[in-house]
C-alpha cells in the first residue's frame, strides 16, 4: 500500500502494540494530521536485539529495504524537509 501526502507539512504517527511476545506479532496504526490512513498486523517483528549492520534511521533505510518489492531501489531517502521527530515509549 502506498499512502500519498499532500504538499505541506503533515503530522505522521504511528502507533504499534505487540500482539503477541516478542518477536511475535505487532498490530501498527498509521495517522496522518489525525486520521487513521492504514492499519496492518505485522506477523512478525525484531526480536530484542539488533543486527550489527541495522540501524535507526530517520529520512533513508540504509540497513534493509521496507519491503521485498523495493529491495532493488534502495537506499529511499525524503524528498523534503524533517521538521521534527519524537520517540514515545509507553
Amino acid at each position: 500500500m502506498i499512502l500519498k501526502l499532500a504538499e505541506g507539512k503533515a503530522r505522521i504517527e504511528v502507533e504499534s502494540k505487540l500482539a503477541d511476545k516478542i518477536g511475535g506479532a505487532m498490530d501498527a496504526t498509521l495517522r496522518v494530521n489525525g486520521a487513521v490512513g492504514a492499519r496492518a498486523t505485522i506477523p512478525r517483528t525484531v526480536p530484542v536485539a539488533f543486527t550489527a549492520k541495522e540501524s535507526f534511521d530517520v529520512g533513508v533505510d540504509l540497513g534493509s529495504p521496507v519491503s521485498l518489492d523495493s529491495f532493488e531501489g534502495g537506499p529511499f531517502r525524503v524528498d523534503g524537509g524533517i521538521a521534527s521527530i519524537e520517540v514515545q515509549m509507553k
